[in-house]
């Protein structure tokens, strides 16, 4: 965890947005979202960290535990071209971007 926050809270706080954010790395079954947050998810790909099927049992467990609204977003990073059947629901928007190499989408759930 202290290496998912070192990497990039030091920029949030030059940004001067380090006092509204908490970055941190946990397993998705012990996540609670703050009422009125938002969540961003940049979840393993099953590419260097999982096998494929392990990503996508991870993203069944994110569609049970996240629960996005129009007051508490979530926007997750994925290559996975079916991460919304494995997820469960259907994103509000979809962009495409990349994410170093690898072609991914951010889905965005909002409503």
């Amino acid at each position: 965890m202290a290496q998912c926050k070192s990497r990039g809270y030091g920029r949030y706080r030059q940004a001067g947005v380090g006092s509204k954010l908490t970055v941190k790395q946990q397993d998705i079954s012990k996540y609670s979202q703050i009422e009125g947050s938002i969540t961003i998810v940049n979840p393993p790909y099953g590419e260097r960290m999982l096998e494929i099927k392990e990503a996508e049992e991870l993203y069944k467990k994110m569609g049970q535990r996240l629960c996005p609204s129009k007051e508490n977003p979530c926007y997750i990073i994925s290559p996975h071209e079916e991460f919304e059947v494995f997820f469960g629901k259907k994103a509000d928007k979809k962009r495409k971007l990349y994410n170093g190499m690898i072609k991914c989408n951010l889905y965005m759930y909002f409503k």
